[in-house]
């Protein structure tokens, strides 16, 4: 669980990213959680976008990429954006929380 300190800090090195994933309309498959898990691990924190043509809300995408990603944290849902974060478990961290 992140602390409003350590949301604070990953928004702010979130600001020059670009959207790495986008859901279509298929939503959230497991095929794409399994890709996450491996994006993660090396990335740490992504923004994932939510296409206009895209069933479901932006509620249920976070609380789907939380139960699909293991120790996936939602940082912050803005538009349709998700600011999504996981510490790598084989690299060193690039973002040391504060």
């Amino acid at each position: 669980m992140l602390t409003p300190r350590q949301r604070q800090f990953l928004k702010a090195q979130a600001h020059p990213l670009k959207a790495h994933v986008h859901v279509g309309k298929s939503g959230l498959t497991e095929a794409l959680g399994a890709e996450l898990d491996v994006m993660l691990d090396s990335l740490e924190l992504m923004k994932i976008k939510l296409n206009q043509n895209a069933s479901g809300d932006l509620d249920a995408l976070g609380a789907q990429l939380a139960a699909g990603v293991p120790g996936l944290e939602v940082v912050r849902t803005l538009g349709r954006t998700v600011l999504v974060y996981r510490a790598s478990r084989t690299h060193p961290t690039q973002y040391p929380l504060p």
